[in-house]
């Protein structure tokens, strides 16, 4: 009877889990503060594209202390904004994870692939990108041990806020 009921409790737990992780997945763009996991780069960067906003991609790891903090503190707080149209376009790369994920040209690649693309080596690293996948501002590497990760963040959304301003495309009355 004992084992009887551990297997039904690990049946429960293992079901219970994957019902979680997928409504994580799917929904995660309609929660509040909930940083998003990368799924299509090509559609996110139109939608960066059309919403005139940087792709910020966040790399993490998991069990990673310092991604924790920058993921609760820094950029789930961003995603929080109630106007929509105000709200960054943020996902986090997991740089292990053999996930599939769609490309900027819609093809098939996984997020690990992703993170050595783009010469991610380590966790977290925060990158500002334009639609079609072009660094706006140095990388934001490491975790926010002096305080000052805020700053850090302020200054790549001006710096990407400039640089998507000169892009033709991101012209006001220009359409590509």
């Amino acid at each position: 009877m004992h084992k009887l009921l551990q297997s039904f409790c690990l049946i429960v737990c293992i079901l219970s889990g994957t019902g979680l992780m997928a409504g994580h997945a799917q929904g995660a763009e309609t929660k509040l503060g909930v940083v998003p996991p990368l799924a299509d780069l090509g559609r996110d960067g139109e939608r960066a594209r059309l919403e005139k906003k940087p792709l910020i991609l966040f790399f993490s790891m998991p069990d990673c202390s310092y991604c924790k903090v920058v993921r609760q503190n820094y950029l789930a707080p961003l995603l929080r904004n109630h106007v929509v149209k105000n709200r960054p376009l943020i996902r986090e790369v997991d740089m292990t994870s053999l996930k599939e994920v769609k490309d900027f040209d819609r093809s098939l690649t996984t997020q690990r692939d992703v993170a050595k693309r783009f010469n991610v080596h380590a966790a977290p690293t925060v990158l500002f990108m334009d639609a079609h996948g072009e660094l706006l501002t140095a990388p934001i590497v490491g975790g926010d041990i002096a305080g000052l990760y805020g700053g850090y963040l302020d200054n790549a959304f001006a710096e990407s806020a400039s640089k998507l301003a000169e892009k033709p495309d991101n012209k006001k009355g220009q359409h590509p």
